[in-house]
């Protein structure tokens, strides 16, 4: 099946089989650098509207620069052939990433330790949980979350997935408008799972079938 007929104008920069770099319109996705620790902490640190729009009732733990950089320095050096996380790149920022995981056919995490991440999801019996973060507030409201998935969706087509699963919370406005332009349809739902500001919302499961 041809990646171009459900991703029209994508472009895929591939070496050795293995794409680790994809650029889609304005937008490219690449591996971690470690020039992206400064970037990662501010996010982490100082500018964190990004996360508390996701996930308003979690906090986020201040990052240590040292720590971060001795971390990300050991995932990039041994990373898989199927990525589970790329940043996205425009108009020469850094701006955010994109990232994946796994989930059992119930929706619920399927335990790190049983799987093998040079193998697609379907070969570790799980589907595939996607998730975007635009962390720079300036580019909110472009598209570009919609566009970092839709690359990242044919990056793992390329792979042999098929199935790909979004969640969120019913108060966010800006992942499920973006989520239902990218065709994802509501396949279950938790309701009063979340207390944000003293008012309940549901939690929901988003699939989309390529």
């Amino acid at each position: 099946m041809m990646l171009s007929h459900h991703f029209p104008g994508l472009i895929c920069l591939l070496s050795s089989m293995k794409l680790n770099e994809i650029t889609f319109d304005d937008i490219t996705l690449r591996d971690y650098r470690l020039s992206d620790v400064e970037d990662e902490v501010r996010w982490t640190n100082e500018d964190t509207a990004w996360f508390y729009s996701d996930t308003p009732w979690m906090e986020l733990e201040p990052a240590d620069p040292g720590e971060l950089r001795e971390d990300m320095l050991q995932i990039i050096s041994g990373l898989p052939d199927i990525r589970w996380r790329f940043e996205i790149e425009t108009a020469g920022r850094h701006i955010g990433m994109v990232s994946s995981y796994y989930l059992d056919e119930n929706f619920e995490p399927t335990p790190w330790e049983s799987i093998d991440q040079n193998k697609n999801a379907q070969e570790n019996h799980s589907v595939r949980g996607l998730g975007v973060e635009i962390c720079e507030m300036d580019f909110w409201g472009r598209g570009i979350g919609g566009k970092a998935l839709k690359a990242l969706m044919a990056y793992y087509r390329g792979w042999g997935e098929h199935r790909f699963i979004l969640e969120t919370w019913s108060g966010n406005t800006r992942m499920l408008g973006c989520a239902r332009k990218l065709g994802f349809t509501e396949v279950k739902r938790k309701k009063s799972a979340y207390t944000v500001d003293g008012k309940k919302y549901d939690g929901l499961v988003l699939e989309k079938c390529i």
